[in-house]
């Protein structure tokens, strides 16, 4: 009966033994592992950060572009070269990458030179690349990494799509220089202004050791801190992330080795500053590009150039004539003054100038004399001779209207006060116009000669 409560007791201390021992060595194998340097694993954005997928563009235009193999190559300057001082210029060749600006969507593809820390220098045709104008250097030794970008920045990760020399200046500083072969981080992106998210975060590496070949080869890490939080890489991948602040963010890329220290300090460290809200939205951050849009970001076609303004056709100068002596002015003569004190208008020079004409007033016409003997006629002639016209009466003469006449002689000039002016008279008389005009204002008609009237002028009587 005793023995069953035994066997129970028994099992009950067999079982907690069991159990301690089985948490004690729970606890103690985190510590070893953690002592160990393949420890230091890839960690996914911790705090407000998050990853999220390219947007639909981007994939799009990856498409076309991940079938091409660029090769970049640097004709000049060649590596370690000692420069002259002032500016220089960096001579390019690139094949199976077209380079293109698709303004105004942004950048298609296109070629990125990095002098140092300085701003990076984008190249979107081959006649630029041809011959790049490089800024002055300080004296020492420099770094000049050019590599193929797709249009949002992001570096072609493929074999010969990058290169990089070195030039000096003065002398060289091994100093201002990485080892030769020794892993070198070059930061692509972020850039500065960004109008929304996601962001890109994307490097280059330059002779980073091989990993990720076996589970326990973790020869460097890549650590990317935003506004304070961390996170670890093992993989040349490009990331895009949300959760940034609006306005200015701090973007700081760190190269460590397999034990979590910097490698290949102080090369190896980027801060780059992002401020989120500035900018312009880029084609590449859309949902979804038209087929148009898609082959000019992707450098398939040209983007229209913009109408240039006329320009101004500068008519040819006409050549100076040989100059001739200018006539002297001759002094235009001055119109006479007619008989009624007024200038008579001259006559135009392509027309002859045409005598005045006088408007005789109505005349009623004389009553013909009756015929008569010689004699009568003779006698009527000499009294007609000898008998005095009578002077009309001033208030019985009509004023006629003034026909212009020719200049009088200066003998003839016109009194102060001109009398009223009569037609001149169309017949043979002699005498004075006043004498010529009858008391009614009509002319007088000469008398017919008789057939004696000869022979009484030759007699005398």
């Amino acid at each position: 009966m005793l023995a069953a409560p035994r066997r129970a007791l028994v099992a009950l201390v067999l079982v907690v033994l069991t159990l301690v021992s089985g948490g004690c060595g729970s606890k103690t194998a985190p510590d070893a592992s953690a002592a160990s340097p393949s420890n230091l694993n890839a960690t996914a954005p911790s705090g407000a950060l998050q990853e999220v997928a390219p947007p639909g563009a981007v994939q799009q235009l990856n498409e076309r572009l991940n079938d091409r193999a660029p090769q970049v190559r640097v004709l000049a300057p060649q590596d370690n070269a000692l420069l002259p001082a002032g500016p220089w210029t960096l001579k390019l060749q690139v094949s199976d990458w077209p380079l293109s600006d698709a303004s105004p969507l942004g950048l298609g593809p296109h070629l990125v030179v990095q002098l140092d820390d300085q701003a990076p220098i984008r190249i979107t045709s081959s006649d630029a690349a041809a011959a790049v104008a490089m800024p002055d250097l300080r004296p020492g030794s420099h770094r000049v990494t050019v590599y193929a970008a797709r249009p949002w920045g992001e570096a072609v990760k493929a074999p010969g799509a990058s290169t990089q020399i070195r030039v000096h200046r003065v002398a060289r500083n091994a100093a201002e220089l990485p080892a030769s072969g020794s892993a070198q981080l070059i930061a692509s992106s972020p850039e500065a202004p960004q109008a929304m998210e996601p962001v890109l975060i994307d490097w280059l590496l330059l002779d980073a050791p091989l990993q990720n070949l076996r589970g326990d080869d973790a020869r460097w890490r890549l650590r990317i801190s935003v506004n304070g939080d961390s996170f670890l890489v093992d993989r040349q991948t490009p990331l895009w992330l949300k959760g940034f602040k609006r306005g200015s963010n701090a973007v700081q890329l760190e190269l460590l080795d397999g034990r979590g220290d910097p490698l290949n300090p102080p090369f190896n460290s980027v801060v780059r500053e992002v401020v989120i809200g500035s900018g312009s939205q880029p084609a590449w951050l859309r949902p979804t590009l038209s087929p148009t849009d898609l082959a000019l970001l992707a450098g398939e076609a040209q983007a229209p150039e913009p109408p240039a303004p006329p320009a101004a056709v500068a008519e040819p100068e006409p050549e100076p004539e040989p100059m001739a002596a200018e006539p002297e002015p001759q002094p235009e003569p001055e119109p006479e003054p007619s008989a009624n004190g007024l200038a008579e208008p001259e006559p135009a020079a392509s027309e002859p100038a045409e005598a005045p004409q006088t408007e005789a007033s109505p005349v009623p016409p004389a009553a013909e004399p009756a015929p008569a003997t010689a004699e009568t006629t003779t006698e009527t002639t000499t009294e007609a001779i000898n008998e005095p016209s009578p002077e009309p009466e001033p208030e019985e003469v009509k004023e006629q209207p003034v026909s212009p006449e020719p200049s009088l002689p200066p003998s003839a000039a016109p009194s102060a006060t001109p009398a009223p002016e009569r037609i001149a008279p169309q017949t043979s008389l002699s005498g004075s116009a006043r004498d010529q005009v009858n008391a009614d204002g009509s002319l007088q008609q000469p008398t017919p000669r008789g057939p004696l009237a000869g022979l009484r002028e030759k007699l005398g009587g």
